[in-house]
């Protein structure tokens, strides 16, 4: 009796999955055809029957996908140079800080005052001296310094001690010392500070549309000036999706050079 119970729990089981499975499918394949149906139907000159977005906007209206595309893109380039060029200014200010180490705390306390100033106000300041694209890379890239330096600084003291041993008794100089065992331990302290700073200035990208920048936060903005609630839903979609995007480029980025890191479940 015991053996034909354990034998048939994972037919009970199984079962309950595939359902589950196949009623997903089902239900995805459903929405897609109504879906078309209704793009079909669709055109501009539809008046709008739902409250929140005009589909037609979407997928009928010739402008939106280059407008998209654009507002994308500039986007894209507003995150992922800022942060960039941040993790070089962070590695540089967390090798003289793990050098020198009284001068950690001042290097926190100026990367800290630079988080603290408000982005209106430094867009401001830096539009006056410089192009909207230029403010908006130099204010957006004080805004990784912070969190990127401290995740470096954290990760490399966080190096346990015995790896460090380890390499001083193969005879390794400090240099062959982090680059071959602190940095690659390090690595999932560093990626994840970089993960932080990436989704905060997508978010941040936003506010570079007071000069006439803000990627898809422009229509955002756009569409609260027009009462136009089609565009404050695919602007904010798009920025969350951007995000979430970016989130597990890096995640991934992570998986692949951290193979050490991995767990195998069995």
């Amino acid at each position: 009796m015991t053996a034909a119970a354990s034998s048939t729990g994972p037919m009970h089981r199984w079962p309950a999955k595939r359902v589950v499975e196949v009623v997903a499918v089902v239900a995805l394949v459903a929405f897609v055809l109504w879906a078309r149906a209704r793009i079909h139907g669709l055109s501009e000159e539809t008046q709008a029957t739902n409250p929140i977005i005009r589909w037609e906007y979407l997928f009928k209206r010739q402008r939106t996908p280059g407008e998209l595309w654009t507002r994308g893109k500039q986007h894209l380039e507003l995150t992922v140079v800022p942060v960039a060029i941040g993790l070089g200014l962070s590695s540089v200010l967390a090798a003289i800080g793990l050098r020198f180490r009284w001068l950690l705390a001042p290097i926190f306390t100026f990367a800290g005052f630079l988080y603290t100033i408000p982005s209106l106000a430094l867009f401001a300041v830096l539009v006056t001296y410089n192009s909207n694209w230029t403010s908006a890379v130099i204010a957006l890239t004080t805004y990784t310094l912070l969190i990127i330096t401290r995740n470096i600084v954290e990760g490399i003291d966080g190096v346990p001690q015995a790896a460090l041993d380890a390499a001083d008794g193969l005879g390794m100089n400090r240099l062959q010392r982090l680059a071959k065992v602190e940095i690659p331990l390090a690595l999932p302290v560093i990626l994840t500070g970089v993960r932080v700073a990436t989704v905060t200035t997508v978010g941040l990208v936003g506010i570079s549309a007071v000069i006439q920048l803000g990627g898809l936060a422009y229509l955002i903005f756009d569409g609260f000036n027009r009462s136009f609630t089609t565009e404050l839903v695919v602007g904010s979609v798009g920025m969350i999706l951007l995000a979430i995007a970016l989130d597990l480029v890096l995640r991934g980025a992570e998986w692949a050079v951290t193979p050490w890191a991995r767990r195998t479940v069995r």
